[in-house]
């Protein structure tokens, strides 16, 4: 996978406001590393059209991203890149998964089961700072 390393950072940076330029050089390749084997691309033709990667923690998984080109919406890819995850972690006994979302993917994400949790997602810009 790590040979996918420039595909998955060009389909990331070809959807607007999708990749952050405070991102670390190699954040994906960190990404890889950190999944557990829960990072998959789909594939048509040589041609990479979606990737999705998720983490166990254990009392609960996280869907960190899922990425499909523009012009393949509409296709299942991401619905069956989900589906593929939620399987996976349903056989290693999560009960659980959660993920951040942009605003107007919620529909697809509800049409899959997905439901708004009780929780409050809160986030904290951290700063640079040097211990000395």
């Amino acid at each position: 996978m790590m040979n996918d390393v420039p595909v998955i950072k060009e389909l990331m940076q070809s959807e607007p406001r999708f990749w952050n330029k405070e991102w670390r050089y190699d954040v994906i390749e960190r990404v890889l590393n950190s999944t557990g084997g829960l990072a998959f691309v789909w594939e048509e033709d040589g041609k990479i059209l979606g990737f999705i990667c998720a983490h166990d923690l254990g009392f609960r998984a996280y869907l960190n991203e899922l990425i499909v080109e523009g012009s393949e919406r509409n296709k299942e890819i991401g619905k069956r890149l989900i589906q593929h995850v939620e399987h996976i972690l349903e056989e290693q006994g999560c009960t659980i998964i959660i993920s951040d979302v942009w605003k107007d993917s919620v529909p697809f994400y509800k049409n899959l089961g997905w439901s708004e949790p009780e929780a409050v997602l809160l986030r904290k810009k951290l700063t640079k700072t040097l211990l000395p």
